[in-house]
């Protein structure tokens, strides 16, 4: 996992981790001359069946922008795993937020993903995020979201998910605007039947839904 934000707290860390263990920390603050600010700070701690890291940092300009940043992870007989975060406040009052993750066993299932936001002085907001995943026994799975509110109030929201495996595959979509709920889904079993369904809800309106199944051949049968 790329996280260059990782570096502005293992910069405090300057120690040999193959022949540390123990507990150790490091911080350190700077102060420009035009008055900007940044204080780091970083923890280390190895022993026989692992370590465990985390840094972070704070820093302020002389604008009144203000960034943070951290990220840790852990090792061990069973596996790693990493996170990561930056969130920035701009001067003019802009919010930016972005955080990632990544894990990882020994049997081979792995896991990772990302979030991303920003909040705008008019109030409005776009965020998004995407996790994905493969198992020991070789699924995988996925899934992809984004949402949004403009400067008026008005929202909008989607999801996208996807699953595979040996009984089966899955792929769905909602979405969100207008009033309007959207679901759709297809379901496949090992065996090639599919099922195709969509449900939808608006408002004053109500529900409404629609199920097709078919077999490997593609012909229609009776659903389950």
């Amino acid at each position: 996992m790329r996280l260059s934000i990782v570096l502005l707290g293992l910069a405090c860390l300057s120690v040999s981790a193959s022949s540390f263990a123990g507990v150790l920390h490091r911080g350190v603050v700077y102060r420009g001359a035009n008055g900007s600010v940044a204080r780091t700070h970083g923890t280390l701690a190895r022993g026989p069946d692992g370590r465990a890291w985390h840094a972070g940092g704070t820093a302020r300009g002389s604008d009144g922008g203000l960034v943070h940043a951290r990220a840790g992870g852990v090792s061990g007989p069973n596996g790693q795993a990493e996170h990561g975060s930056r969130t920035a406040v701009a001067s003019d009052g802009t919010m930016t937020h972005k955080g990632q993750f990544a894990a990882q066993g020994t049997n081979g299932g792995s896991v990772q993903g990302e979030r991303n936001v920003q909040r705008n002085p008019d109030g409005s907001m776009q965020a998004g995020y995407t996790v994905s995943g493969t198992g020991a026994d070789g699924g995988s799975f996925s899934r992809s979201g984004s949402r949004t509110r403009s400067a008026d109030g008005e929202r909008t929201a989607s999801r996208q998910t996807s699953a595979s495996g040996a009984r089966g595959s899955y792929v769905a979509s909602t979405s969100r605007a207008d009033g309007t709920l959207s679901h759709g889904s297809t379901v496949t079993g090992a065996n090639g039947n599919t099922y195709q369904g969509q449900t939808s809800y608006t408002r004053g309106e109500g529900f409404s839904h629609s199920g097709t199944c078919t077999n490997a051949q593609g012909q229609t049968i009776q659903c389950p």
